[in-house]
């Protein structure tokens, strides 16, 4: 018996040794990997920040990109700055530069550098940072080294991000919801009719509105300057989904900058609406279609391609013509019309169901010759004309604008909340920065699917 008590010296010993092992690979466990995990966090947070307000500055140009206060490479910078890490015993801010940073056209790349980006930006809509790999020290993970040929010594982790400007495919400009004109009705709107967009505003003749095409909480308008548009109104784009039932921000008073921005669908490239082609291309047909009867029109040809060779009699006006009814301005009622209160018409859209044959008991025109297909949807010939070389071939549709109709009796004012009825699709005609017509003159062509 004391023989074998013998034996078992030392067995206490070796058990301990074998448990301080476990002891400290939990150990390791959990300060070397909580020290890892609250490092990564800080990481990903300044990385989940930088790329989100870089993102936030991206509007397809070159100054979008990089260098300046306003660009993308500078907030992501300052931002993930703000952030800190855990590195050993202390919080260490997270420092990253332009070789940090990255740009593509989808969320999954192909990325490029700064330079790169920079030398073609017009589809760079995503940034990706990375804050690079950082080394952290362990303190009980080296003794698994014991055990192992491993070295525990040191860690690393990382933080990346990806994100994008999320648009959506609506021009912040606004219409006004139209009383029932007394036939096929979508929020007052006819489908192949035209109409001036000032003559719209049942507060007051000459007002229009444009959306704020970053924000559409009540009171929130991040963007209130002319100039701060552009880059939404030359692509047609904002930010946000317009939902019906809720509010958009207004703002009153569309400038010259504007209506040349809208003008860039045309490939007209006028200096002071700074549309990029890259981001806000022509569209595939610039040919305009003009009344040409009328001194309110813009003189322009009344020959070949023109509303005149498929509208019988010639219209006198470019839309139709409004009139005061219980003290608001609002297209004169289908009960009242005849073919002269009309302006251009069919010349992207028609009723559903309508074809030549029904002008004459539908518009009391006469027309027999109207062009199939519609005049816009030609791609040769007396009704099409390409855009200038240097902007073909065009991007078809780039005419047709996706607006919000809203109810404008409570708008007006700077950042003015207004209810969202609906989202028609409306085909520009002609320009709207034209000297002597500043306006935009637009077809509806129906409601779009409620988002």
């Amino acid at each position: 018996m004391p023989t074998f008590r013998k034996s078992q010296q030392g067995a206490v010993a070796i058990i301990v040794g074998l448990t301080m092992v476990i002891l400290v690979g939990m150990l390791a466990l959990v300060v070397d990997l909580g020290h890892l995990y609250l490092a990564k966090t800080g990481l990903q947070n300044a990385a989940d920040a930088g790329a989100l307000s870089g993102a936030k500055q991206l509007n397809g140009t070159s100054d979008g990109i990089c260098c300046d206060a306003d660009s993308a490479v500078a907030w992501a910078i300052e931002t993930a700055g703000e952030n800190t890490y855990l590195h050993d015993l202390g919080q260490e801010v997270v420092t990253i530069t332009q070789d940090d940073i990255e740009f593509g056209s989808t969320p999954d790349g192909p990325w490029v550098d700064v330079a790169t980006a920079q030398a073609s930006p017009g589809d760079k809509t995503f940034i990706k940072v990375d804050t690079g790999t950082q080394d952290l020290r362990t303190w009980f993970a080296p003794v698994l080294g014991l055990i192992s040929s491993a070295d525990f010594s040191t860690t690393a982790t990382f933080g990346m991000a990806v994100a994008g400007k999320y648009v959506i495919d609506i021009t912040p400009i606004a219409m006004c919801e139209l009383p029932d004109p007394g036939t096929v009705n979508e929020l007052g709107y006819e489908r192949g009719v035209s109409y001036k967009v000032k003559e719209g505003n049942p507060i007051g003749p000459g007002t229009m509105y444009w959306l704020d095409p970053e924000s559409n909480v009540p009171g929130v308008c991040p963007v209130t300057s002319t100039n701060a548009t552009l880059p939404y109104v030359c692509a047609g784009k904002i930010s946000y989904t317009p939902i019906v039932g809720e509010t958009v921000n207004t703002n009153t008073g569309i400038s010259d900058p504007q209506l040349a921005a809208l003008d860039s669908r045309f490939g007209d490239y006028s200096p002071q609406a700074k549309c990029d082609p890259a981001t806000a291309p022509a569209d595939t047909n610039v040919k305009e279609y003009f009344c040409a009867t009328s001194s309110d029109c813009a003189k322009k040809d009344s020959g070949v391609g023109s509303p005149s060779r498929w509208m019988e009699p010639d219209p006198t006006r470019q839309s139709i013509e409004p009139v005061i009814i219980g003290g608001e301005r609002r297209p004169i009622p289908y009960a009242s019309r005849t073919f002269s209160n009309y302006g251009v018409l069919w010349a992207g859209f028609r009723p559903d169901g309508k074809t030549v044959s029904d002008w004459s008991s539908y518009y009391g025109g006469t027309a027999t010759t109207y062009p199939e297909p519609s005049p816009y949807a030609q791609t040769s010939g007396d009704y099409f004309e390409e855009p200038l070389p240097a902007y073909r071939p065009g991007v078809a549709k780039r005419r047709v604008l996706n607006m919000v109709i809203v109810d404008c009796h409570s708008a007006g004012g700077v950042c003015r909340p207004v209810t969202v009825m609906g989202i028609g699709r409306f085909l520009m005609q002609r320009k709207a920065n034209i000297p002597g017509d500043k306006d935009i003159y637009v077809e509806f062509g129906g409601l779009l699917s409620t988002p």
